[in-house]
């Protein structure tokens, strides 16, 4: 097989119901030039590695199970593509998605990122008349340099994004393995901060809504502190100038105590002034979300 252009991961851990319709949204893209990596992060089953027989292009890896940025991080270093996608078991995408994509990223050297909003379909793939990404009057905001007004406020859709491979490999910059949820917001709110992206109003992913208590992003208070270990990563990037530290500390101090707040409103963190805009960083530190 010749160097693809685009490699799209696809990561699966015990969830066998909706991984082959992930992989036909894949095959049946009219951009044909990629390789589909399903990354089995230790399921109990072999099931993954049935529906990869089934498809050309597509290639199968197991690994003893680490989480999902593990999984990610696995298929990022083994993508032989220029371009990098994520696609999550459960979700798939139009069939133009990669076509539109790859051009804006072929015709725009400047762009590290091509994202999109997302429609909601719900267990069974029918559409729910609900639709996920800037509004109107916004959606101009998250095209660019998008870090200050994206950070602690929104990220990029789960299974919408095309990224450059050099994101990784020039920066280091991969999901954080410590992190058992969450890992997206970190993850792209480093990656905002060296990188301008473009936006998509239409939406190029189908993205399933269903209630199942293992679907991590169902766990909201597993989110709880989150912000805290967003701000060591930013500590650990080595950004240098300290006005830019403490702008970043402010705003994931404010977001970190908003998420608490909003699912523990009877037991509210109350910021004060000084907090807020004079001693982020030693809040952010020394506060306690529990």
């Amino acid at each position: 097989m010749q160097k693809p252009k685009v490699s799209v991961i696809i990561t699966t851990y015990n969830r066998p119901n909706y991984l082959e319709e992930a992989v036909k949204s894949v095959v049946n893209q009219t951009f044909q030039d990629f390789e589909i990596l399903i990354i089995d992060d230790g399921s109990k089953e072999k099931y993954a590695k049935d529906v990869v027989n089934k498809y050309e292009k597509c290639l199968y890896f197991f690994k003893n199970n680490g989480g999902v940025s593990s999984a990610r991080n696995y298929g990022i270093n083994k993508a032989k593509g220029d371009y990098i996608a994520f696609l999550d078991d459960d979700d798939y995408w139009k069939n133009n998605k990669l076509e539109i994509q790859v051009n804006l990223l072929n015709n725009k050297p400047e762009i590290d990122c091509i994202h999109s909003s997302i429609e909601v379909v719900n267990e069974k793939g029918k559409l729910l008349n609900k639709r996920l990404g800037a509004s109107k009057n916004k959606a101009h905001k998250r095209s660019g340099y998008v870090f200050w007004n994206a950070l602690g406020v929104w990220l990029v859709k789960a299974s919408t994004p095309l990224i450059r491979k050099k994101v990784f490999n020039n920066n280091k910059m991969m999901f954080d393995e410590t992190l058992e949820v969450g890992e997206d917001t970190d993850f792209y709110q480093r990656m905002f901060y060296k990188h301008k992206v473009i936006y998509i109003e239409e939406p190029l992913t189908f993205y399933r809504e269903y209630n199942n208590i293992s679907r991590l992003s169902l766990q909201n208070s597993k989110y709880i502190g989150l912000e805290k270990k967003i701000y060591n990563n930013f500590v650990k990037m080595g950004i240098k100038n300290p006005f830019v530290m403490y702008k970043i500390a402010s705003k994931l101090l404010i977001s970190g105590v908003n998420r608490y707040n909003f699912q523990f409103p009877k037991s509210k963190i109350k910021l004060n002034l000084l907090d807020k805009y004079i001693y982020p960083m030693r809040k952010l530190k020394n506060i306690k979300f529990n």
